[in-house]
């Protein structure tokens, strides 16, 4: 017993992060190394306190629930800890308090999205203005073009739409990743803006000879939800662009409107390339491309993904390679 005491006490000492017991009053009964170095305060001294005493940010109606918890707290000082408070299951009460100090990793994370943010909006007014000017030269304002110009031209013009495409993915992410993005709810009609975007949709799949397929399961079930209109018309645009473009000539995508009890199922299926069963856990990602071959941000899934579960949804994918792909989220009515 007193070899597996000394075993569990020299694990404890040297995990990473704080430990603290605490009887049913609130008094510390331990107090690892690593909360000596992060209160600045000996083992000696913390012990028979009152936790309220050492570590006074910490709220008193958090400590005295009797369940398992995790907040995060910030400091006078500005630093930021996540605490663990577990109760002990036996009948003296009490419980064990894990603290880890995540002041550093929340710099850090502020200063990507602050990156993020910067780098999308000073992208975005050079492109704006280079698609300016070449509209300008393109329209021979300037003198007439030869066919070799025109040629040309008509590349930059294509490469820079792309361009502008990237830029808007990413400034929208950055807005996602700050949290300046909420849904404004209203009443949305799903079913009338998935026709109107079908219809814009199909160019693009006749292009490719592909068939565009749309179904409504009850067929004269009300589609109205409560929700944002264009974040839920964006999510509808990404899925259905997606299932477009890995779609073979021939191929069909087919879109699925199912009312049911508390929710409503959309589906986008098609019969394209499919996905390996070894990317579909990070086909949500931000920045996730299954291949370096592969077009776009790689921003699309991700954004789609936040906006359904900012409105209360959940989104998934089932694939298999060469058997296409069903990509489906629902929303609560």
């Amino acid at each position: 017993m007193s070899f597996l005491k000394e075993f569990t006490e020299n694990i404890i000492e040297s995990i990473p992060v704080g430990i603290v017991t605490l009887d049913s009053a609130l008094k510390v009964k331990y107090w690892n190394r690593q909360m000596e170095s992060m209160a600045g305060i000996e083992k000696s001294n913390a012990s028979d306190r009152s936790i309220l005493s050492l570590l006074p940010w910490i709220p008193e109606d958090i400590l005295k629930q009797i369940q398992h918890r995790e907040i995060t707290c910030r400091t006078p000082d500005h630093k930021t800890f996540k605490i663990y408070i577990s109760p002990f299951k036996d009948p003296s009460g009490g419980s064990v308090v894990i603290i880890e100090d995540i002041t550093e990793q929340e710099r850090l994370e502020r200063e990507r999205k602050n990156i993020l943010s910067m780098f999308a909006h000073d992208m975005k007014n050079p492109v704006i203005v280079a698609g300016g000017f070449l509209s300008r030269v393109r329209s021979c304002r300037e003198g007439p073009l030869s066919e070799m110009q025109q040629d040309c031209l008509e590349v930059i013009n294509v490469e820079l739409k792309k361009l502008e495409e990237l830029v808007r993915d990413f400034l929208e992410f950055s807005r996602f990743e700050a949290k300046e993005c909420k849904p404004v709810i209203a009443a949305f009609d799903m079913e009338a803006t998935l026709s109107k975007l079908i219809e814009t949709e199909k160019m693009e799949a006749n292009e490719k000879n592909i068939a565009i397929l749309y179904e409504k399961i009850p067929e004269r079930a009300s589609f109205i939800v409560n929700a944002d209109c264009a974040m839920i018309s964006r999510v509808f645009t990404n899925l259905i662009d997606n299932a477009i473009r890995y779609t073979n000539s021939g191929g069909t995508v087919s879109i699925k409107l199912s009312s049911r009890t508390n929710d409503i199922l959309i589906q986008v299926i098609d019969t394209g390339v499919g996905i390996s069963e070894n990317h579909i856990p990070y086909i949500f990602d931000a920045f996730y491309r299954i291949s370096r071959d592969t077009k776009g941000s790689g921003l699309g899934l991700s954004i789609a993904k936040t906006i359904v579960e900012a409105h209360g949804g959940r989104i998934s994918v089932a694939s298999a390679p060469g058997k296409g792909s069903t990509f489906s989220f629902t929303l609560p009515k």
